[in-house]
């Protein structure tokens, strides 16, 4: 069998769920994809620079900075504003210069994964289901994780989705893991989607400082 050796740079991304197109993007790259948003990127570059002093902890093992230990980005805007590439770009950036572990995901497909694994019977494919829960499991646990498209997932009268949400989002901020959030839903779009204890919860684990504007398609292609 003749086999060829991965890339070695394509193969360090292997396993992070980031798109190939995204895989390793810098916010250099981001900037001059333009047009680009100057106090946002800024923002970005600011929060990758001064992750390590967020994380940090003294000889208790307790955050030096409780205030924002664990704290992730939000970055809201509409469609085609460049949301995702300036979030994976931060992603790409935290696992390249602080040797962390992330992992991105659709929050949609977080969701089929979470639903699929509890209808999962008896005679379900034992690789798919394993292919499953490491992603769930990666979702959960990462060091760093970027939810995409959060408030486009389906939603059912039980309230699943929600639910789901908030147990992912207070459990990692718990541990001090950051979560990285982008989402499409504006002011009162967010107000319908999400319960206002929810909505609290999300300003306390992320900076909603990060807002993208103009339709920048280039950045999405």
């Amino acid at each position: 069998m003749i086999t060829r050796p991965m890339d070695p740079e394509r193969a360090r991304w292997v396993g992070t769920g980031i798109p190939p197109r995204l895989r390793g993007l810098t916010l250099n790259d981001v900037e001059e994809m333009g047009p680009s948003h100057p106090e946002t990127l800024a923002k970005a570059r600011a929060y990758v620079e001064q992750f390590r002093g967020q994380q940090d902890k003294n000889w208790k093992g307790l955050p030096t900075n409780p205030n924002i230990f664990g704290q992730g980005l939000m970055f809201a805007g509409p469609p085609n504003t460049g949301k995702t590439t300036l979030a994976a770009a931060v992603l790409c950036e935290l696992r390249r210069r602080w040797n962390v572990s992330v992992y991105y995901t659709r929050f949609p497909a977080h969701m089929d994964r979470k639903i699929t694994l509890l209808k999962a019977g008896g005679d379900a494919n034992p690789e798919e289901v394993s292919r499953l829960t490491y992603s769930v499991e990666r979702v959960e646990w990462a060091d760093v994780v970027l939810l995409d498209d959060v408030g486009q997932e389906h939603t059912t009268s039980t309230g699943y989705a929600e639910d789901t949400l908030s147990e992912l989002l207070r459990q990692r901020h718990d541990e001090g893991l950051p979560t990285l959030i982008t989402t499409n839903l504006g002011g009162s779009e967010w107000a319908q989607r999400y319960s206002k204890p929810l909505r609290s919860f999300m300003d306390r684990c992320t900076r909603r400082q990060i807002f993208v504007g103009e339709v920048t398609r280039r950045a999405e292609v």
